[in-house]
């Protein structure tokens, strides 16, 4: 997983005016690695990212973890652009189904306008990480993390349509990572 959110980082124009990036582990309860404004430059993030440590553990309370992101992480204090009409993208790793509910915080941060990437394992619940996405087709699966990589083109295709399509200015992206 760590090595797959430095790949997606390495993709990005990571600076204060351009992309920001922020890590949550969750699971039982979620916890911000770092915030959307605590790093300013792309190396600094992949120096960061390098270093964490998996959290792991159970349950996987997804619910929670996507809460937490619309209201500690998707803040103009923790460095969202959301307000100045900067994409918000999130991507989501989970390695299994959620103990407990997803809809409701789903439902409140595709009403902020995010756009939201759902990578799972096959112990993951499909239909619970398409009712995550803001589309099915955003939902993607994978048989285990190790096969990360084969979805890594993908993403960053989507990503990079979104914001394309959305404003010139680049998005904020956010990287979840949970236990397997």
């Amino acid at each position: 997983m760590r090595d797959f959110v430095v790949r997606v980082v390495e993709k990005l124009h990571v600076d204060e005016g351009r992309d920001r990036v922020s890590v949550v582990q969750y699971s039982r309860e979620p916890e911000a690695n770092f915030y959307l404004n605590t790093y300013a430059t792309k190396d600094e993030v992949l120096e960061n990212v390098r270093g964490l440590r998996h959290k792991g553990g159970r349950p996987l309370n997804t619910g929670a973890a996507l809460q937490y992101v619309k209201d500690r992480v998707l803040t103009e204090s923790s460095g969202s652009r959301r307000l100045e009409g900067v994409p918000q993208i999130l991507v989501l790793l989970s390695g299994g189904r959620s103990y407990d509910s997803v809809d409701a915080p789903a439902s409140a941060l595709r009403e902020l306008g995010v756009k939201i990437y759902t990578i799972g394992t096959r112990y993951s619940d499909s239909r619970e990480l398409q009712r995550i996405s803001d589309e099915p087709s955003n939902a993607l699966t994978v048989s285990d993390f190790s096969e990360l990589p084969s979805v890594q083109e993908k993403l960053v295709d989507s990503v990079d349509s979104v914001v394309v399509r959305v404003t010139p200015t680049t998005p904020t992206v956010i990287g979840m990572c949970t236990s397997v």
